[in-house]
């Protein structure tokens, strides 16, 4: 069954050890700034929020990557970049709607959550527990938890019932 990475905010305390696990993960060194996780610091918020790739897929869409190193994996559903055949373009940073994928300062290729292959450093790694690599259908309850949270805050449009004269029309 398919899992996903969520990330439960209000647990984040910026401790960084998921940016960590993942830079050592990849590349053997512990450099924030070649994970593929990003602990958000919100200046006047009272928050830490942990970002990666939702494996939207859109990095992937035909056209996007010249040298076709974007696919995703069968078997995690995590999609992935063939490092060898990444030309560091940046089209897949463009692309990317929460500009989690980067370049790494050292190959100048792209860097985005790969997931570990199905066992994801960044969840060991927390602390708080602020990280989980759960069941899909589980995920999806955090999702419309989180994105009702984020309505009742006013921070994503809202569509409004139609009106009572628009009712009557239809």
């Amino acid at each position: 069954m398919v899992k996903m990475l969520m990330a439960i905010p209000d647990r984040c305390t910026g401790c960084g050890r998921c940016e960590e696990a993942c830079s050592f993960q990849h590349f053997n060194i512990i450099d924030p700034s070649l994970s593929a996780i990003h602990v958000v610091r919100l200046e006047n918020e009272p928050l830490d929020a942990p970002t990666f790739c939702i494996e939207c897929g859109l990095c992937a869409m035909p056209g996007v990557c010249p040298e076709n190193a974007i696919y995703r994996d069968p078997n995690t559903f995590a999609v992935l970049i063939d490092r060898n055949k990444c030309d560091g373009c940046t089209n897949c940073i463009v692309v990317c709607p929460y500009g989690v994928i980067t370049l790494d300062h050292i190959e100048k290729k792209a860097v985005k959550c790969d997931l570990c292959g199905g066992d994801p450093q960044c969840v060991k790694a927390c602390p708080e527990n602020a990280l989980a690599y759960i069941e899909a259908n589980d995920a999806a309850y955090y999702k419309r938890y989180f994105f009702a949270e984020l309505q009742k805050k006013g921070m994503v449009p809202i569509v409004p019932y139609p009106s009572p004269r628009t009712r009557e029309a239809i």
